[in-house]
């Protein structure tokens, strides 16, 4: 005899593109968003940077937290188009290797 278990796994992902400074001006509200995809059950979230030319330790902060939310419901945070001079900040932390970093949306869709 065999047991089967079934569920029904969904994944509602959310895309966000930032344009300017991701500074302590803008990490609270970034936050703030993580919280709002909370509350409407989005699991993970797309970030494209491509057009974002400063990250300090705030909205690294930021990114971690946002992070740490949507993979404690199964989801993930994944990164989009980090500039050269953020990469390189990232691999000096060791972030490259806790965030997932593509280069294009549809590269971050395939990781699914």
């Amino acid at each position: 005899m065999i047991k089967i278990e079934q569920r029904e796994i969904i994944i509602r992902i959310g895309a966000v593109h930032l344009t300017g400074r991701l500074d302590a001006q803008a990490g609270p509200t970034l936050k703030t968003l993580w919280q709002q995809y909370n509350e409407q059950g989005v699991n993970s979230v797309l970030l494209d940077l491509h057009n974002v030319d400063f990250i300090d330790s705030i909205g690294i902060s930021a990114l971690v937290s946002g992070l740490k939310q949507m993979r404690s419901r199964g989801g993930d945070l994944k990164l989009i188009g980090l500039q050269t001079s953020a990469r390189a900040i990232f691999e000096l932390m060791m972030l490259d290797q806790v965030f997932e970093i593509y280069e294009s949306e549809e590269e971050a869709l395939k990781g699914f």
